[in-house]
């Protein structure tokens, strides 16, 4: 509540993208980004990962023994991977500070699961795809490097016993506190201006 009546005093409007791993979330959110920054009315948008709130010293979040190798793994697909505090701080700072951007993009797995951060929205999406799309794409995306193995049984076994699961218990459940539901494979560029239009009208 506190967080919430904090938002209120302010004049930035808190968009939350959620879905699953590869669900087309990251995607969405910088075509959004781009189309909003250059209407005629130029507002100025920003935008927050998540995924930079995630435990830097993973003994601090949950972890999981692999059914497949017997090795502890860090489980990123757990809301208690996520430094919470750390979070609703940072959204708090950036719609509260002076020259607070009028739309702040929050975008993350968990998004519309925590409802400390799902009471600091005005508007929110979900990303959805099918789980062997969600797969296959996921698995193109971190053998390209950058994202820890490239390995693609690592990547699929990791995927399986981990990155499933969390999606089960806790990003696809949370598609009921949706306001838009937009597909991952859909045609950004025709549904981004309705999303726009629809986020600009609660300014």
């Amino acid at each position: 509540m506190r967080n919430r009546l904090l938002l209120m005093q302010t004049k930035s409007c808190v968009v939350g993208i959620a879905g699953g791993t590869a669900s087309g979330k990251t995607s969405l959110t910088r075509t959004l980004k781009q189309f909003l920054g250059e209407q005629p009315t130029s507002p100025r948008v920003d935008m927050l990962s998540v995924d930079a709130f995630f435990h830097a010293n993973k003994t601090l979040g949950p972890t999981f023994v692999s059914p497949t190798s017997g090795e502890e793994l860090f489980n990123f697909n757990h809301p208690d991977a996520i430094d919470q505090q750390k979070l609703l701080a940072s959204i708090a700072s950036q719609v509260t500070a002076e020259g607070s951007p009028t739309i702040l993009l929050v975008e993350g797995l968990m998004v519309l699961h925590i409802p400390e951060v799902r009471a600091m929205l005005d508007v929110r999406v979900f990303v959805e795809l099918e789980a062997d799309k969600r797969a296959l794409r996921r698995l193109l995306r971190d053998m390209k490097g950058g994202r820890g193995s490239t390995d693609p049984e690592w990547i699929a076994t990791y995927y399986l016993e981990s990155a499933r699961v969390g999606h089960d218990l806790f990003i696809e459940p949370s598609r009921v506190h949706a306001d838009f539901i937009i597909r991952g494979d859909a045609d950004f560029s025709r549904l981004v201006p309705l999303l726009a239009a629809a986020i600009e009208s609660t300014i």
